[in-house]
């Protein structure tokens, strides 16, 4: 293979690299942005137990991340889901812990969504 044939085609798969992990870098981005993410006063282990428990029972919901240190629940909605800020905020107070923060696809809240 001459040095120039040689060169173009390792130009071409460092560039089709660099396109791939671009698409990927922005594809995980966009998923992302469908979590809704809740910042609460306090949290627990027992916390985590019945904020897991409230929305295991959620048609919409794919996983649940609580995190003690961060005081915050991260809630994965399934594929092509969009889930209610407002339902979200309303499920939390149900269960005694009222949001401080909400950061949705919706927006951010620092009060109850309309």
């Amino acid at each position: 293979m001459s040095g120039l044939l040689r060169r173009s085609v390792v130009s071409f798969v460092v560039f089709a690299f660099c396109f791939s992990l671009i698409g990927f870098t922005y594809a995980v981005e966009e998923k992302e942005k469908t979590n809704t993410v809740v910042t609460v006063s306090e949290m627990c282990g027992g916390c985590v137990k019945k904020i897991n428990k409230r929305f295991e029972d959620e048609k919409d919901v794919a996983k649940i991340d609580c995190s003690i240190e961060k005081k915050t629940v991260t809630i994965i909605p399934k594929d092509g889901v969009k889930l209610s800020a407002k339902k979200i905020w309303e499920i939390m107070e149900g269960i005694s812990k009222t949001p401080i923060r909400l950061v949705s696809p919706e927006g951010t809240f620092t009060s109850k969504p309309k």
